[in-house]
C-alpha cells in the first residue's frame, strides 16, 4: 500500500509539474506578444488596409448567357458529347464565324457545359464582358456543337431547347473575404516577426531566467532608475544634510 501511495504521489507532482510548466510557457508567450504589441497592431493594419485597397479596385463587369439543348444519347456516350462541346474542333468553328480575336484556350475558360440534374438537358453557360457577345457564342456554339457531333460521333438527335439571350445584369459580385484573409495573414505574419524578434534576443528576459542560468533563487531586485530621478534624489538628500546641519550648528 505505501508503494502505491508513492507512486500515486509522484504521479500527481509529475502532473502539477507539467501544469506550471505550461502555465509558464502561456505566461511566457503573453508577454512576448504584449512587449511588442504595437508590431502587431501595425503590420495587421497595414495589410488589411492593403486588401481592401485591392479589394475595392474597380472590376470589368462580366455577363452570362446560357442556352439549353436537349442530346438524345447514352449515358456513356453523354460524357464524350459533353466534352466535346469544349474541344477546338468545335472552338474554332465559334471563332471563324464570330471573328473573335481570342485563343481557344481562352474561349474554352469562357464556357461551362453541365447537364440538368443527371437527365438529357444540358445547358450551355457563356461568360464574356459583352453581354450580347456572351449571347452570340452561345448560339453560334451549340449549331457548330450539332454539326461536329454529327459528323464525329453520329449524334444527331441534338435539339435545341432555349436560345441564348442578352443578359444586361453583371454577375460580378464584391466579397469581403479578401479583407478577411489580409486581416488574417498580417496578424500571423506579425506574431511570426515577434517571435523571430524575441529568439534573436540574447538579453536575460525574466528572473527565472537568471535563476536557471546561475542557480540561485534572487531575494530581491534593484527597480530601474533614470538619471534624472537620481540626480534629483541625490540633491535632495544633500539639500536635508546641508539643512540638519546649520539646525545642529
Amino acid at each position: 500500500m505505501d508503494g502505491k501511495r508513492l507512486e500515486d504521489l509522484s504521479a500527481s507532482r509529475n502532473e502539477i509539474d507539467r501544469v506550471k510548466v505550461k502555465e509558464i510557457n502561456l505566461k511566457a508567450l503573453y508577454s512576448t506578444v504584449r512587449k511588442r504589441l504595437w508590431i502587431v497592431v501595425l503590420i495587421t493594419m497595414a495589410v488589411t488596409v492593403l486588401a481592401g485597397v485591392y479589394n475595392s479596385r474597380p472590376e470589368t463587369p462580366m455577363y452570362a448567357s446560357s442556352a439549353r439543348m436537349i442530346i438524345a444519347a447514352s449515358s456513356e456516350m453523354m460524357g464524350t458529347v459533353k466534352v466535346l462541346f469544349r474541344e477546338p474542333i468545335v472552338l474554332n468553328k465559334v471563332i471563324e464565324e464570330l471573328e473573335l480575336n481570342r485563343s481557344v484556350s481562352q474561349l474554352r475558360s469562357q464556357i461551362r457545359v453541365d447537364s440538368v440534374e443527371g437527365s438529357l438537358v444540358t445547358v450551355v453557360s457563356v461568360v464574356d464582358s459583352d453581354p450580347k457577345l456572351a449571347a452570340e457564342i452561345a448560339n453560334v456554339g451549340v449549331e457548330a456543337f450539332r454539326q461536329v457531333a454529327a459528323a464525329t460521333l453520329g449524334v444527331t438527335n441534338i435539339q435545341l431547347l432555349t436560345k441564348a439571350e442578352e443578359n444586361p445584369f453583371s454577375i460580378n459580385v464584391k466579397s469581403n473575404t479578401m479583407v478577411f484573409v489580409g486581416f488574417m495573414a498580417g496578424l500571423i505574419l506579425s506574431i511570426g516577426l515577434i517571435f523571430l524578434l524575441d529568439s534573436l534576443d540574447d538579453s536575460m528576459k525574466s528572473e527565472r531566467e537568471i535563476e536557471e542560468l546561475l542557480g540561485l533563487t534572487m531575494l530581491g531586485q534593484v527597480t530601474k532608475m533614470k538619471r534624472k530621478d537620481y540626480a534629483r534624489k541625490s540633491k535632495k538628500q544633500k539639500s536635508i544634510v546641508a539643512r540638519g546641519e546649520t539646525i545642529g550648528s
